[in-house]
């Protein structure tokens, strides 16, 4: 029987709806397993969820509305602010906090980082960002689907910053994480080029050689099978040479395909923790919320992830 936290987001996103889409399907792993949606006090509601202050031991779908919320927000779908922003945050700590008392695994549902940020939370960056901070260790984010896993070795900082993030990325700790993760076994690598045409052997940008092949290198030293430097631009187009994972430079560089493919099936996965961090790969959707159109594969695939009996073959 599993263990598995879900922190809400953004309330006045579409989560709500995919949890309603998704009712269902979580009433019916909570046969076998606990599942707990971590709330804050708010309007946003799923009916017929029972609702805990802690934790059971018996398996259920709960609601479990966390200690501190204070006065119950009345939220308006589609309409973000610093409070729906605080509340997503604090949600997130929570669930966090949960799982580090009770184990189990972590489901998190899209949040605004520009609305965290405007609800005065300094320098938070994401869900990859702070799972690091919280758990005091490296953790990667994997994008993975039902063909395609991508890694992108800097996140959510700006472009002009990536080279200078490039240069202090922990190989190291990555050769580690894909080593342990049970959703990776022995994969083939194929890395990305910073530049275009993977710089053209030193005429189109030196990072490559100067940066990417000594990272490499500590792959290789590990037993990976690596190639590389591919050409971004070709890397993903039919009847390319396929991998089990591709390393991505920069967030967009790798998503921008992985989205295109993949759809809204994809998962983001936490690589370096101890336990499972899933969450669905697309956004909170303001413009569509309360409009019942939300569509819940991102979340189904994140519930398949975690109780499925064997690894996707990745």
């Amino acid at each position: 029987m599993k263990t598995i936290f879900i922190s809400e987001g953004d309330p006045t996103s579409i989560n709500y709806e995919l949890l309603a889409s998704a009712f269902p399907l979580l009433q019916t792993l909570g046969k076998h397993h606990r599942i707990y949606l971590v709330r804050g006090s708010h309007n946003q509601t799923l009916p017929s969820l029972p609702n805990l202050t802690k934790p059971t031991d018996g398996p259920g779908f709960y609601s479990l509305t966390w200690k501190g919320t204070g006065k119950s927000k009345s939220f308006v779908l589609g309409k973000p602010s610093t409070s729906s922003g605080k509340m997503a945050y604090d949600s997130l700590l929570s669930a966090i906090g949960f799982q580090k008392e009770f184990g189990g695994d972590l489901i998190t549902l899209p949040l605004s980082k520009e609305w965290v940020q405007k609800a005065g939370v300094k320098g938070f960056r994401g869900h990859t960002e702070t799972l690091a901070d919280a758990y005091k260790r490296p953790t990667f984010m994997m994008m993975a689907g039902e063909t395609l896993n991508v890694i992108p070795l800097t996140t959510h900082v700006p472009l002009k910053d990536v080279v200078k993030e490039l240069k202090k990325f922990d190989w190291k700790e990555l050769s580690r994480a894909i080593q342990t993760s049970p959703y990776l076994n022995d994969p083939t690598i194929g890395y990305l080029g910073l530049n275009p045409h993977a710089g053209e052997g030193g005429k189109m940008g030196t990072e490559e050689i100067t940066i990417l092949k000594k990272g490499v290198s500590l792959l290789r030293k590990a037993k990976f099978s690596v190639e590389g430097p591919l050409s971004a631009d070709s890397a993903f187009l039919p009847g390319a040479k396929p991998y089990d994972l591709y390393l991505a430079c920069y967030h967009d560089q790798g998503l921008i395909p992985f989205k295109l493919l993949e759809g809204k099936k994809g998962v983001n996965i936490t690589l370096g923790l101890d336990f499972t961090r899933v969450s669905p790969d697309h956004g909170t959707a303001f413009g569509i919320a309360g409009k019942r159109c939300a569509d819940p594969s991102g979340l189904i695939a994140c519930l398949e992830r975690l109780v499925e009996t064997k690894t996707k073959p990745v």
